[in-house]
């Protein structure tokens, strides 16, 4: 019994699947005891320590994935690949029901009136064709048939192939094997997930036996693509290698094995980086790569094999750009997939080593991260100079964006200044970036860089502009903006960016007062306030915003007050402090505040205006 137990032993128990860490005895208790780690990372109760003492390590660390049990607790039975074969496809027929369809008989059909069993074995009819009834047994007397199968799924029936495993004096699994050959020879798609493999080499056993082959699954999940352009090997969280070497003899063997294979995913599994890109170098034809779900924090200076075209690194641990430095030496690279990672800043710390992947890298994916700022957006064509199609979205980028003057941006506004500032996107998000779009969002950008200095010092200008490394270009092509920088101009994200000044005056009084306000304050705030400072009660006056603009004075306005200008006088004189006044027709255009609670920013424009009190 000792003897079957082993580290590294791959077991089922109950349908869970667990890899052999620690065998031998348990301070505290009798008798000796298997360290298991379910694949599953929470169907454990620790992660490999009783009392206090630490037995094994679980290569899923900080999960719960560790159990006790028993030797001599019983597993499930295993299955050679033939076994698992005829357990899916060829396992006894059982007695399906069967689906008999009526037909309403003729009037005067006594014979079926008087046997109604009759009625239910005639023959159905279709156009006058019989129809033969297929029940659940027939389809499964067909599916028997393993020799013509080309679709075989056998995840999850607890297959080995210990007679693949290398033994010792041995420099590979054993010639000439045809067992899989035999039992069907015209696969084209195989899933071997969630079983007891071991060694690489009983994967490439397998495959080698396959010339028909196209995609092979071994893991718990995957969609499938068409098979007949793309091929495709799988191995996830349903296998646990506790050798994935090769020896001089087997190399070649694997070459072949897997030289049709185009697409490979190890997923799940937990190897390291250095192990993965090992693997990879087998496939010859390697296009498309996934190593999704490693817990990966950074990546070591391996390198993947170069025929590579598109990389999936989704759901890992990444935190920064520069940990990827071992991709920028891909050629072929055309497709990353960073979703679904921790991705925050290009530089984790200084390196003096140049981040610049492959120009031939056009499409990106950075979903799902923790993307807050746009320096990291402004650095991305940098890094990626071929860079044509990039997915942002789920980002905390979008989450408080402020104009310069203190104004709340939506997610919208933060589309279109992502396109501003990435003048090299075709596409963003899925979207195809329209020539129109990409006009209207560079033009927008360029206007809140211009506000931006406008409400900035005129010594934060350069800083504002190396912030902005598209503003050069941005004024080559649609113009250098007029910056009307006033004095005393405020942070626009401090308090001060957000308040109006208020000069109210009373009509026929010589008291006026200057006020600070919110611009989100409501006018029935404001009334209040001006009544306190002008001892008036809130409901006895009015309040007139003079907006400094003058327009026709209606009809019936009477023009005592232009007397002095003749007939001919319509010319426009400029007033001192109010613009451009026509001389004998024109009045001054004014707003009532009326009580309520909209806020005073949607009543007056700017951050200055005069209010005019009158008594009802």
């Amino acid at each position: 019994m000792a003897t079957e137990f082993y580290i590294g032993k791959r077991l089922s128990y109950d349908g869970r699947l667990c890899t052999v860490r620690y065998w031998g005895e348990v301070k505290g208790t009798k008798g000796e005891w298997l360290g298991v780690e379910w694949d599953d990372p929470i169907r454990g109760k620790h992660s490999g320590e009783h009392g206090g003492i630490k037995y094994f390590e679980c290569l899923n660390k900080g999960a719960t994935s560790g159990s006790f049990v028993r030797p001599a607790r019983k597993p499930d039975p295993i299955r050679s690949f033939s076994e698992a074969l005829k357990a899916k496809y060829a396992s006894d027929p059982v007695q399906d029901p069967t689906v008999h369809i009526v037909f309403a008989t003729k009037p005067g059909d006594n014979a079926l009136k008087r046997d109604p069993l009759a009625r239910i074995n005639q023959p159905i009819r279709i156009s006058g064709k019989e129809v033969e009834e297929v029940g659940f047994d027939k389809i499964r007397k067909q599916l028997a048939q393993l020799s013509e199968l080309k679709i075989v799924i056998l995840d999850g029936l607890c297959m080995e192939r210990s007679v693949a495993r290398l033994k010792e004096g041995e420099d590979g699994w054993p010639e000439g094997l045809t067992d899989v050959k035999e039992a069907c020879p015209k696969a084209v798609e195989l899933d071997l997930s969630r079983n007891l493999f071991e060694e690489w080499r009983e994967v490439a056993s397998i495959c080698e036996q396959l010339e028909k082959l196209k995609s092979l699954r071994v893991e718990y999940e995957i969609t499938v693509s068409d098979l007949i352009v793309q091929q495709m090997l799988t191995f996830n969280s349903g296998t646990r290698f506790r050798d994935i070497t090769t020896t001089d003899a087997e190399r070649p063997r694997c070459l072949r094995a897997f030289a049709n294979i185009t697409e490979l995913k190890l997923e799940e599994n937990l190897l390291p980086w250095e192990d993965i890109t090992r693997l990879t170098h087998l496939f010859p034809a390697l296009a498309s790569f996934s190593a999704s779900s490693n817990l990966y924090t950074t990546l070591s200076s391996h390198s993947l094999n170069p025929t590579l075209t598109s990389l999936i690194l989704e759901d890992n641990l990444i935190t920064s750009i520069s940990s990827l430095q071992s991709l920028t030496t891909l050629p072929n690279l055309r497709r990353l997939i960073l979703k679904q990672n921790k991705i925050s800043t290009i530089s984790s710390s200084p390196s003096n080593e140049p981040l610049v992947f492959s120009p031939s890298l056009t499409e990106l994916d950075l979903t799902y991260n923790e993307i807050s700022t746009w320096s990291f957006i402004d650095a991305l064509p940098v890094i990626f100079p071929g860079l044509t199609s990039l997915r942002i979205s789920h980002n905390p980028l979008y989450a408080h964006l402020q104009a310069p003057d203190g104004r709340s941006l939506t997610p919208e506004d933060g589309y279109m200044l992502t396109i501003a500032r990435l003048g090299c996107l075709r596409t963003l998000n899925y979207s195809p970036i329209t020539d129109k779009e990409r006009l209207n969002a560079e033009s927008y950008y360029l206007s809140l860089i211009a506000k931006e200095l406008t409400f900035a010092p005129e010594k934060d200008q350069p800083a504002i502009l190396a912030s902005h490394p598209r503003y050069k270009w941005l004024c080559e092509e649609y113009g250098e903006p007029v910056v009307k920088r006033t004095d005393g101009a405020v942070n626009p994200n401090s308090l001060a960016a957000r308040l109006v000044k208020l000069k109210v005056y009373q009509m026929g009084a010589e008291k006026s007062v200057e006020l600070e306000v919110p611009g989100r304050c409501t006018a029935y705030t404001l009334i209040g306030m001006v009544g306190r400072d002008f001892g008036i009660k809130p409901t006895g006056c009015k309040l007139f915003w003079e907006t400094g603009d003058w327009v026709p004075a209606p009809r019936d306005v009477a023009m005592e007050e232009y007397s002095d200008y003749d007939s001919e006088g319509e010319e426009s004189v400029d007033v001192e402090g109010e613009g451009e006044r026509p001389t004998a027709n024109s009045v001054m255009r004014e707003v009532e505040i009326v009580p309520g609670t909209r806020s005073i920013g949607t009543w007056i424009e700017g951050m200055e205006a005069t209010i005019r009190v009158e008594l009802r």
